[in-house]
């Protein structure tokens, strides 16, 4: 279980907040959540992994990480996937991790599957590769991050409209509406995951970062990240809703043939956040993998 928020400084002095479960398990498991996301989504599949080491960062940008404005890099690169895995690749250096199990939700098994192919040392340092409703392929961007890329993102940059969504709880009606998009069931969101997006949203230069990472959703190079798929040389695990708005099941398919060695779990009446809505079933299905010696060496 997640008990405190811990920091790491990587790059050049930005730290990375992040949550570790604290078990000596190796290996342990790395989880990258997605955009305008952060590490409490992986709250409820931890709470039924006691005896696994799980590791949860917020990305540059979101959480309680730094929000830089990097004028530094190009536009382009700014909170870019590419960024993005470049400070993870620190990230478990600084750590210490070793041996790991590299697992990203939505966003975040796009950079996932990035440190692994881009990384040589995280590719030495993987096990087992867990994709929940992973990006990873060229397709619609949904409406709210092509939004929040654009006018929408300009607008809550300015004080004055935030102030003004505030006091009129446009803010926490908007933020409720965004996290249970993902979810088939909007009962089964958890109040505190609502609670502390929202509360992400309140730090200073939030939707200045969401802005350039919806802006840099889409990397120019997605084609050919996606056409070196078969280099995957570890079991991977792939967990999809039938049900999911944002990014297609017709993904998972994909990715089971595109990868080698992989295992396809699909659930009935079920979006985008499968390790919530099924987190038991994800859980059971992720200890028995760890279990097995190609996963575990």
């Amino acid at each position: 279980m997640f008990r405190q928020t811990l920091y790491a400084t990587v790059g050049d002095g930005l730290r990375l907040a992040y949550a570790d479960s604290g078990q000596n398990s190796t290996p342990a498991i790395l989880l990258v959540h997605g955009i305008f996301d952060h590490k409490g989504t992986w709250r409820s599949l931890v709470e039924h992994m006691p005896d696994v080491r799980c590791v949860a960062p917020d990305l540059l940008g979101h959480g309680q990480s730094d929000r830089p404005s990097l004028f530094h890099l190009p536009p382009e690169q700014r909170y870019s996937p590419d960024m993005q895995a470049a400070y993870l690749s620190d990230f478990v250096e600084r750590i210490g991790l070793d041996s790991i199990v590299l697992g990203g939700s939505s966003l975040g098994g796009g950079i996932a599957l990035r440190l692994f192919l881009d990384y040589p040392d995280i590719r030495r340092r993987t096990r087992a590769l867990v994709l929940c409703s992973a990006a990873g392929y060229r397709q619609p961007l949904p409406g709210y991050i092509r939004e929040m890329g654009g006018w929408l993102g300009s607008l809550l940059k300015h004080p004055l409209t935030r102030s003004l969504c505030e006091r009129t709880s446009l803010l926490s009606r908007g933020t409720q509406r965004s996290v249970a998009r993902c979810f088939f069931d909007a009962r089964k969101v958890p109040p505190l995951l609502v609670e502390e997006t929202l509360a992400a949203l309140r730090v200073p230069n939030a939707f200045m970062a969401y802005q350039l990472a919806a802006r840099n959703i889409m990397p120019p190079d997605l084609h050919q990240l996606s056409d070196r798929l078969s280099e995957i040389d570890v079991p991977t695990l792939i967990f999809w809703g039938r049900e999911d708005r944002i990014i297609s099941p017709l993904s998972a398919l994909r990715f089971s043939e595109d990868i080698p060695n992989t295992q396809l779990h699909l659930f009935d009446h079920c979006g985008h956040a499968p390790h919530i809505e099924y987190a038991q079933d994800v859980a059971n299905h992720l200890n028995s993998f760890l279990k097995q010696p190609t996963a575990s060496d």
